[in-house]
């Protein structure tokens, strides 16, 4: 079994604040955690701290008594929600693992735990350093150990905290390495990247990706190649449209010929409708939106919310002139931070067009009528594609990927939540968080809950 830890870079931030205060003594928090399983893995995902007052602790620089009756209302909450607990304390002395004193604590603190819990799933016990590394285990039922597999922290940049592996590098990615470092070069090996969409912007982004090394793709589209996709779809051919392949196949087949043992994993399918997919999309690293789709954007944006997953979102837009000419060429990336804003606070689609296009798609017949008597959005445009532009914000989009996950840029990531290119202009600009999505705020690192995400429509989970 493996072991998973997520939290927000929020709560990252308050834990540091906390834990330490600059007294160099211990300090305690704890959290209430949302679950996550899928075969032989299980998350607990950060969904709100408690940190337990200094001036109501013994606190010494390497120990700590605390009183257990404060988190009582947190431990009654956890069980009747089915999540878990995170107890999480400081080592400003430094030393580096789970001491005998914490081993002592931990045997004492967690079957009281388990005794008022429901079931029998685990809770974590962790360490924060200084530096703001952090290792974490469970503690089973039966007062076992066993490590934390990975801590991921996804804030302004991503932070991934794992058991070091020794990872071979393909040749290839020689230039890369020299770009961006041997690290960053084993950490994309790791990961597992999911890719919403593999038209105009989607498969020019999972040909970046694969080229970059990125150890496992899992690529999402429902869609067969047409004649009208082979002028922006790459490793697409006339073959492809005659045969009605699909596109997941093309693109699998294109990386698989590259001979970089990229792993891919393929979904013909919608977001909405799959609930495989969804696990496999929570179970990821990071995920890229390259759809038109309003509802799958809504989905992909409420996971990644609730699981604690980070999410890059692109757009273009082009506007014709109704002459043969264009008026505007845009494009826009997003990056999306849990219990942050989000597409719908940012204005990127309304409401009433998120509910236009989920009637159009469950009940066509229905929306034609609603449309006609004018009571929907018409949601029945198709916008041209020009792959030169495709290319130009599908690049920006992964740039801020790597951004995020190997912070090279001179200003800090924060600038950077949403990237705006004007091509007509010959302008590119950015911008910070806008105003928080207070409704998804509610749910960050919710975790698996009824009905899902909170969506009585979407009970496919």
């Amino acid at each position: 079994m493996q072991y998973h830890l997520k939290m927000t870079g929020e709560s990252h931030r308050q834990l540091r604040q906390h834990l330490f205060p600059g007294d160099e003594k211990e300090a305690i928090a704890f959290a209430i955690c949302g679950r996550h399983s899928t075969g032989n893995q299980k998350w607990l995902l950060v969904h709100r701290l408690l940190c337990i007052p200094h001036d109501q602790c013994l606190r010494k620089g390497d120990f700590i008594e605390w009183p257990t009756h404060l988190i009582d209302d947190l431990v009654d909450e956890a069980a009747s929600k089915g999540m878990g607990i995170l107890k999480i304390h400081s080592h400003p002395k430094g030393f580096t693992g789970f001491s005998e004193l914490d081993d002592a604590s931990d045997r004492i603190i967690f079957p009281s735990i388990y005794s008022l819990m429901n079931d029998s799933e685990p809770h974590f016990s962790a360490i924060m350093y200084e530096d703001e590394s952090m290792i974490a285990r469970v503690v089973t039922e039966t007062n076992e150990f066993h490590n934390v597999d990975k801590i991921t922290v996804v804030g302004d940049s991503v932070k991934f905290m794992r058991r070091q592996k020794e990872i071979e590098s393909h040749a290839a990615s020689l230039r890369n390495q020299q770009t961006f470092g041997e690290g960053t070069v084993a950490l994309l090996k790791e990961l597992t990247v999911v890719v919403i969409g593999c038209s105009g912007t989607g498969s020019i982004t999972i040909e970046q990706l694969a080229r970059l090394g990125v150890g496992k793709l899992i690529l999402v589209d429902p869609d067969l190649i047409e004649y009208k996709n082979l002028n922006r779809i790459l490793n697409s051919k006339e073959d492809d449209a005659i045969n009605k392949r699909a596109k997941v196949d093309v693109l699998k087949a294109a990386i698989t010929s590259f001979g970089f043992n990229t792993e891919v994993e393929i979904y013909q399918t919608l977001v909405q409708e799959d609930p495989k997919l969804i696990a496999a999309i929570i179970a990821s690293d990071f995920v890229f939106g390259c759809v038109d789709s309003i509802e799958g954007r809504s989905i992909a944006n409420s996971l990644a919310t609730f699981y604690l997953l980070p999410y890059i979102d692109m757009g273009v837009k082009l506007v014709s002139d109704k002459k043969g000419g264009i008026d505007e060429i845009s494009g826009s990336v997003h990056y999306l931070q849990p219990g942050k804003s989000s597409l719908l606070s940012r204005g990127v689609y309304t409401i009433e067009q998120l509910s236009s296009e989920e009637l159009k798609r469950k009940n066509p017949t229905m929306y034609a009528e609603q449309r006609k008597r004018g009571y929907v959005v018409n949601m029945d445009v198709d916008s041209p594609a020009v792959i030169s532009i495709n290319m130009q914000v599908s690049s920006l989009a992964v740039l801020e990927f790597l951004a995020r996950i190997h912070p090279y840029r001179y200003d800090p990531n924060k600038r950077f939540a949403q990237t705006d290119i004007s091509i007509s202009e010959w302008e590119i600009w950015h911008s910070e968080e806008g105003a928080q999505d207070k409704y998804l705020a509610k749910f960050v690192g919710r975790g698996l809950m009824q009905p899902f995400l909170n969506l009585s429509s979407l009970s496919i989970l």
